[in-house]
């Protein structure tokens, strides 16, 4: 087993969701810091006559009342689970707060149970390593009728998924820094008509990590290992009645460095030339990250849930589904870009891999 020290600096800004969105009845922004609220913890500590008002205000139908209630009596520094940089939200938390057309959702990073430590889940860096080398090796053999149901299995070349060669590939999670998140929201670029609202009509506010692009030096570190002992063992195959080699082919730290990078940095210079080019302040943000350095034992990356299509699927064999129109024709893709506060493009990072002798 091979194992490398993996050193995530992150770019731009960042969302890995963990699932959960909150709304204002279990956070509070004050002095702009969001607090996360421990509802149970909160309502241990009452006293017997805020309980009984608190009761009342639970059982008004209108939930502006508990809103208000839950912000002017939770203490944040007894009651928080863990902090996050509010200043760019406060103003339309405090705006919105009573309105009760506003929902004020906010989607939540990927945090520890237990600590709420935010982190770089190992399985989101490794699926993004694996679109890369899927695409890089189906380029190199294209595939004449390929099946979508089984295109990465012809591709990495195994029938069971016990031969996957990614089983030799083992990364775990990177804890983020403290004070390395801020609240606010995404925004929807469109091809040649700029920022728009989302088209459901929603303000949408994230978690996010702090960046290269925010003026921040935000590192996350784990651990990548590589198995080079399960390629040369055979294993028998009870369906096949034979033995096979136990993972169809073997990767390297190279592999997976040379793949990311023939991947992504094209990806990266053909948003911007794409989506870009209008001498603006999101065009200045785009060439920044253009201009990151990467030396031999580093690649860029791209994480979380706006990474977007191009960085998603593989080259040359690109189908998304998308939406179809009343005659039955399905609309384009790729003709939108979500981006941080509507000025930064979304899940750039770059990775550095040394060895652990």
């Amino acid at each position: 087993m091979k194992h490398y020290k993996m050193t995530i600096q992150i770019l731009s800004p960042v969302h890995i969701g963990s699932g959960q969105d909150i709304d204002p009845l279990e956070y509070v922004v004050k002095g702009g810091v969001f607090y996360r609220l421990d509802l149970p913890k909160f309502l241990s500590q009452m006293d017997g006559a805020l309980r009984a008002e608190f009761n009342r205000k639970a059982a008004d139908p209108n939930p502006i009342v508990l809103r208000d209630f839950i912000h002017r009596h939770a203490d944040p520094q007894k009651n928080a689970c863990f902090t996050a940089d509010g200043g760019a939200f406060e103003a339309t938390y405090q705006q919105n707060l009573k309105n009760p057309n506003t929902r004020l959702e906010i989607t939540l990073m990927t945090r520890t149970p237990g600590n709420w430590q935010a982190y770089i889940p190992g399985s989101s860096i490794k699926g993004a390593i694996r679109t890369a080398v899927v695409s890089k090796l189906a380029n190199d053999k294209p595939l004449r009728n390929p099946n979508p149901k089984f295109f990465e299995k012809d591709v990495l070349g195994f029938g069971d998924a016990k031969q996957d060669p990614f089983r030799c590939v083992r990364i775990s999670d990177a804890p983020l820094p403290e004070a390395a998140t801020f609240i606010d929201k995404v925004e929807i670029f469109k091809l040649n008509k700029g920022i728009g609202p989302d088209p459901a009509g929603i303000q949408m506010f994230y978690e996010q990590c702090f960046s290269l692009l925010d003026g921040e030096t935000i590192v996350a570190v784990g651990t990548l290992a590589i198995d080079d002992q399960l390629p040369s063992k055979r294993t028998f195959d009870r369906r096949q009645k034979k033995e096979v080699n136990a993972v169809s082919m073997s990767l390297n730290a190279f592999d997976l460095l040379k793949a990311c990078r023939d991947f992504y940095l094209p990806k990266m210079q053909a948003e911007h030339n794409t989506f870009y080019q209008s001498n603006t302040e999101l065009e200045a943000n785009s060439q920044r990250l253009l201009d990151v350095q990467y030396a031999d034992n580093e690649f860029p990356i791209r994480l979380g849930r706006f990474s977007h299509v191009e960085c998603t699927t593989v080259d040359d064999y690109r189908k998304p589904q998308t939406r179809r129109t009343r005659d039955g024709k399905s609309l384009p893709y790729g003709t939108t870009r979500t981006l941080s506060a509507g000025t930064m493009p979304m899940g750039w990072a770059k990775v550095r891999l040394e060895p652990i002798r």
